[in-house]
C-alpha cells in the first residue's frame, strides 16, 4: 500500500494526537560519508544486468519461507565473516545515568560486549517509574549522529525523543564508525551485529515487554533498519526512512560504506526487504529527494513493487507501507506512528515542546519547512 501525500491529505491525520500535538517529526540534511572500506581491500560487484541469484521468486508461502531461511543465512555470511556469529555474553556497564528535567524517562549510558574482541557504545533510555512492561524500541541514527543525539531528539533525530517521551524503552547504539575492525567481515556487518546484539540487551531488560519490539532508523539508520528488521524476526514493525532503493542507485553519488562483496551478486534490497514479510513495514521517501546522492521516489516505487510482490505471497500485502511525504531527507513517521501505538501500545502521550525546533517536537508547520532539505546518505 503506497501513502502519499496526495492520497493522504494533513487534514486527515489531525485527530493523530502525536500530529496535534505537534510531534510530527522532520529531519535535516544528514551528513556525508566519504571513505569507502571493504574487508581487505576487496572489489566491489560490478554493475551487472543479471538477476541476482536469491531475488524473491516465490509463489506460496511455504516456499516463501524456505528462501527467508536461506536466505537469512547467506546474508549473515556474506556480511559477518563467512558465517551467522556466535552470541557472546553482553556484560553490559552503565558509564553513566542521568535524569534529565522535565522527562518522565531516564537515560543510561552503556556498554556492550557483541564479539570475544568488540564492544558498542549505546545509550538506552527507560520509564522511570514504570507501572507495567512497555514496549522496545531499537532506533538508529544516520551518518554524523550518535546514539545519545538520538534519546536526546538532537539535529536530525527528534524521532528519538517523540519515542522516549512516548514511554518506550529505547535502545540506541552508535553505528556510524568506518574503522573496519575484522577484516574478514563487512562494515555493514559489524554495524548491523551491532545493533542486532542491542536488540537482545532490550529484551533483558525488565522494563520491556519482549513481545512487542520494533524498530525505526533515518538515512544510514534506514538501512541498518532493514538489515536489522530483515535478520530478527522478534521485531514486529519496522520503519526505514530515507532509505528504500536499488543497488543500481546506490553505485550513483552515494557514500559507498553500503556496499561489500557478494551483494549484488545474491540481493537486490528489495529482496533484503522481503524477509520481513508479512511483519509490519513502513518505507518512507520525501519527494524532494534527488539523484545522484539521493532516493528518488520513483526508483523507490519500482523496489516497492517488488516487496509488495513478496507480502501478496504471505497475504499480507496491505502489512507493507510505502510512505511518499513532501519533504527531502527526512523522517516524517506520518504512517509509522499509527502502527507503533496500535502493535506497541502508549504508555504516556509526549508533551509538545513549543521552544523546540524544527525536528525536534516543534509544529508540524516548522518540521515541514525543515524537510525541504534534499538530502543524502
Amino acid at each position: 500500500m503506497e501513502s502519499s501525500a496526495e492520497t493522504r491529505p494533513l487534514e486527515t491525520l489531525r485527530a493523530f494526537d502525536l500530529a496535534r500535538q505537534g510531534w510530527v517529526v522532520a529531519f535535516a540534511l544528514l551528513s556525508v560519508c566519504a571513505r569507502p572500506l571493504l574487508a581487505g581491500g576487496a572489489s566491489v560487484d560490478a554493475s551487472t544486468t543479471d538477476a541476482p541469484l536469491l531475488r524473491f521468486h516465490a509463489r506460496e508461502a511455504v516456499e516463501a519461507v524456505g528462501w527467508q531461511k536461506e536466505a537469512r543465512a547467506r546474508l549473515f555470511a556474506l556480511m559477518m565473516g563467512g558465517d551467522r556469529p556466535d552470541r557472546v555474553p553482553l556484560q553490559p556497564v552503565v558509564l553513566r545515568e542521568l535524569e534529565p528535567a522535565n522527562s518522565a524517562s531516564r537515560l543510561q549510558e552503556i556498554r556492550l560486549r557483541t564479539l570475544d574482541d568488540r564492544t558498542v557504545h549505546a545509550w538506552i533510555a527507560v520509564p522511570r517509574r514504570p507501572t507495567a512492561k512497555v514496549g522496545g524500541v531499537l532506533a538508529l541514527h544516520g551518518h554524523g549522529g550518535t546514539g545519545e543525539k538520538i534519546v536526546r531528539g538532537e539535529g536530525p533525530y527528534g524521532y528519538g525523543r517523540t519515542l522516549v517521551e512516548m514511554g518506550y524503552a529505547v535502545v540506541a547504539p552508535d553505528i556510524g564508525q568506518h574503522d573496519l575492525q575484522h577484516t574478514n567481515w563487512s562494515l555493514m556487518g559489524e554495524r548491523v551485529w551491532d545493533a542486532l546484539c542491542c536488540v537482545d540487551y532490550l529484551v533483558t531488560r525488565p522494563e520491556v515487554d519482549t513481545n512487542r519490539l520494533a524498530v525505526a532508523g533515518l538515512s544510514l539508520g534506514g538501512e541498518t533498519t532493514m538489515y536489522v528488521a530483515a535478520l530478527d524476526e522478534r521485531l514486529r514493525l519496522a520503519c526505514s526512512s530515507g532509505w528504500l532503493t536499488t543497488v543500481d542507485n546506490m553505485k550513483r553519488g552515494h557514500c559507498p560504506c553500503w556496499n561489500f562483496p557478494g551483494l549484488a551478486q545474491h540481493f537486490d534490497f528489495s529482496d533484503i526487504f522481503a524477509l520481513v514479510a508479512p511483519r509490519l513495514l513502513v518505507v518512507e521517501l520525501g519527494e524532494q529527494e534527488r539523484a545522484p546522492g539521493g532516493f528518488p521516489v520513483e526508483v523507490g516505487r519500482r523496489a516497492f513493487e517488488r516487496i509488495q510482490g513478496a507480502y501478496a505471497v504471505f497475504d499480507a500485502k496491505s502489512a507493507a507501507v510505502f510512505t511518499v511525504h513532501q519533504g527531502g531527507h527526512v523522517f516524517v513517521g506520518r504512517d509509522f506512528w499509527p502502527l507503533l501505538r496500535r502493535e506497541l501500545g502508549v504508555p504516556r502521550t509526549p508533551r509538545a515542546d513549543p521552544g523546540a525546533s524544527p525536528g525536534q517536537g516543534g509544529s508540524p508547520d516548522s518540521a515541514k519547512l525543515r524537510s525541504l532539505d534534499p538530502g543524502h546518505q
